[in-house]
């Protein structure tokens, strides 16, 4: 087979064409640095492109691999998979005694890195360097194995893209949530996993005390101070035992109050939520033991019929005054169990409406 001379064509690739579990993919090799300049990153940003499907790139790990195939030469890695979002730069053509067997041409246009014309859905770490755009990185003219799928939709690259990582090496636990979210509607989410959805409207909603603070996987910026899984997380421990709020059984009536709960607790403590780096209050077992608290707070409110914001700050206030910050009085304890021994210490010293203290109560109780 004789293919013309075009100067548009940046590269020749040998390719077999085939079907893998449903998918049209063309599968070749060529030099690691053809394969990353034809191809580009989709990283997700949740203010500045929200519908990306690749998790930000860790430099490291990228420099890692890059080293792992510039120094050796007997190495593997399985093979790149790559996504032709525009059908007009890639052009396959057969050879005539197999119609299955042929040459993919690419165009000039797929090295355009003003828009992605070919999305990298696996392989974005091995491939950052390995172009030669970057000072002492030299392009890698060593051939890997690759595999080409044709014109799938976001939604299909993104849910791919989780099921090879989900299931391999361990990713960015709120990334992967956060492509939950985006391939569940709101209904089918409340029903499969409220406290996802509850954490969700947590971080979007304009009257939270969490909008766009929470990080959300991909890039990631410093306004992001609690990650999504962590606050998915500390909701399933609100909800995690028998009380008025798990009765209200309906997840957006939960919302409501979790969500006053929240704005309580910044009122009631707000140089945590303003220096939260200087503070545990909305880290760690800091943030586990604000959530376990919220139940105890949550319940004593819904038990008199309230839910208000200031029904809660109320019974916050009623207490001693605690110090939060990183060197307070909660220094040093970790983990569910340090956030256990914060919250039952909040607990101990609030007011119930006689006026008494669990602590005291306690005192009275065994005084007797």
């Amino acid at each position: 087979m004789l293919i013309k001379r075009d100067k548009n064509i940046f590269a020749k690739i040998p390719v077999i064409r085939g079907v893998v579990l449903g998918i049209n993919v063309f599968r070749g090799f060529a030099d690691l640095s053809i394969i990353s300049q034809i191809s580009q990153p989709d990283i997700y940003d949740q203010t500045i492109n929200p519908k990306g499907t690749q998790r930000d790139l860790n430099h490291s790990h990228a420099k890692n691999a890059y080293n792992y195939v510039a120094s050796r030469n007997f190495a593997f890695w399985p093979e790149v998979f790559l996504c032709a979002r525009n059908k007009n730069v890639v052009k396959y053509i057969p050879f005539a005694y197999c119609k299955d067997t042929g040459v993919l041409l690419i165009s000039k246009r797929a090295i355009n890195r003003k828009s992605i014309s070919i999305s990298r859905v696996d392989g974005n770490h091995r491939l950052h360097y390995a172009s030669g755009d970057y000072p002492g990185y030299p392009p890698l003219r060593k051939p890997v194995s690759f595999c080409l799928a044709m014109g799938l939709t976001r939604d299909q690259e993104i849910t791919l893209f989780k099921d090879i990582n989900d299931n391999q090496r361990r990713m960015d636990t709120s990334h992967l949530d956060n492509i939950k979210i985006r391939l569940t509607g709101d209904e089918l989410l409340k029903k499969e996993d409220p406290y996802l959805y509850i954490a969700k409207k947590m971080s979007s909603d304009k009257d939270s005390p969490f909008c766009d603070i929470v990080y959300q996987g991909g890039h990631k910026s410093t306004t992001h101070i609690i990650p999504l899984r962590a606050l998915k997380t500390g909701i399933q421990y609100m909800l995690s035992r028998t009380t008025k709020l798990t009765a209200l059984k309906d997840p957006d009536v939960q919302l409501k109050v979790i969500k006053n709960y929240f704005l309580a607790l910044r009122k009631w403590e707000p140089k945590a939520w303003k220096h939260y780096k200087k503070y545990l209050m909305l880290r760690g077992a800091g943030f586990w033991a604000a959530c376990f608290l919220g139940t105890e707070i949550i319940n004593d409110v819904l038990t008199k019929g309230k839910f208000g914001v200031e029904d809660m700050l109320s019974i916050l206030k009623s207490g001693r005054k605690w110090d939060w910050s990183n060197n307070g009085d909660f220094k040093g304890l970790s983990g569910r169990v340090g956030a256990k021994e914060i919250s039952e210490k909040i607990v101990s010293k609030l007011k119930n409406d006689s006026g008494v203290s669990v602590e005291n109560l306690v005192r009275k109780i065994m005084s007797k």
